[in-house]
């Protein structure tokens, strides 16, 4: 090994340990030639962190997408109670409400007929 290039490893290993010093080195080898280069930097050229800060877009446009598909699931069982209920359906309509699961909704579609029955 030549000494200029065990000077420029033991400096480079000592870089990119140092944790006062935030630094991204990249060393290339062509055949048999190598190049290493240090230059400061946060890591978000890093691939690894590009990947992951990826991953985590993914996630979170998935989570949106899932919440947005709840909601509007939701919103549909609301207005097919509503329908209900303004027909004058309110047996179905608590029917309705009870089988999705939405307990509340299946109170006030109750609470909202009640008063029609006592006309």
């Amino acid at each position: 090994m030549k000494p200029a290039l065990a000077v420029t490893a033991i400096a480079l290993a000592v870089l990119a340990t140092s944790p006062a010093l935030a630094q991204t080195s990249t060393c290339y080898l062509l055949g048999n030639v190598s190049a290493c280069s240090v230059r400061p930097g946060d890591g978000s050229d890093n691939p690894a962190q590009q990947r992951y800060s990826s991953f985590q877009e993914v996630e979170r446009l998935r989570r949106q997408n899932e919440e947005r598909e709840a909601a509007r699931q939701e919103q549909g069982l609301r207005e097919e109670v509503g329908g209900l209920v303004a027909d004058g359906k309110c047996a179905d309509a608590r029917k309705v409400a009870l089988r999705s699961g939405d307990f509340e909704l299946a109170d006030q579609a109750g609470a909202m007929c009640q008063p029609a029955r006592r006309r």
